[in-house]
């Protein structure tokens, strides 16, 4: 993957994370449903492997709608446009940051560190939410909201690298 590319996927996937934050307690928070979509569709169309990115895409869906469900319940994340479910607008974030971690793209790297990813989603998974918090997507209850996030994120992140692994291997195929 080009530079050039691998930048407008990361300046994509931070503009549909800006538009889910900002649009989110609006009645325009399906914008950022859309944007995603429009991210995601972008990437799969141009990946070169259209039914893995969509596996990808799938699998990370299901991995953000457990996460977020245990932030709600465990962690007493109040999220904008939620009842008993995340709403539409957070779990469309997870195909497309899954997407981040396919071969060329901005999180690559942490295919081959385990470690790192675990400590870097511990750390940079409630400052998101922090963030998404100050432009009044959602509210976080405290240590407690921090601590949740800390542990999902840091679970959730070696979890999209191993499956970033599984459907792309980095080994080099035998003679």
């Amino acid at each position: 993957m080009s530079p050039a590319r691998k930048w407008l996927h990361a300046a994509g996937m931070q503009g549909a994370w800006f538009a889910a934050a900002l649009s989110a307690s609006t009645p325009w928070h399906l914008l950022g449903v859309a944007a995603n979509g429009v991210v995601f569709a972008v990437h799969v169309g141009t990946s070169g492997a259209t039914g893995r990115e969509l596996v990808r895409g799938a699998v990370a869906l299901a991995l953000g709608l457990g996460v977020e469900v245990v932030n709600q319940r465990v962690g007493g994340l109040r999220v904008q446009q939620a009842a008993t479910m995340p709403p539409a607008w957070l779990l469309s974030l997870w195909p497309v940051f899954a997407s981040a971690m396919m071969t060329g793209h901005s999180l690559a790297w942490l295919r081959q560190k385990k470690a790192v990813a675990a400590a870097l989603g511990a750390v940079v998974g409630p400052l998101s939410y922090s963030g998404g918090g100050r432009l009044g997507a959602l509210e976080l209850d405290g240590a407690r909201s921090v601590l949740t996030l800390a542990v999902c994120w840091g679970l959730a992140m070696p979890a999209l690298a191993w499956l970033a692994d599984r459907l792309e291997p980095t080994r080099a195929p035998k003679p």
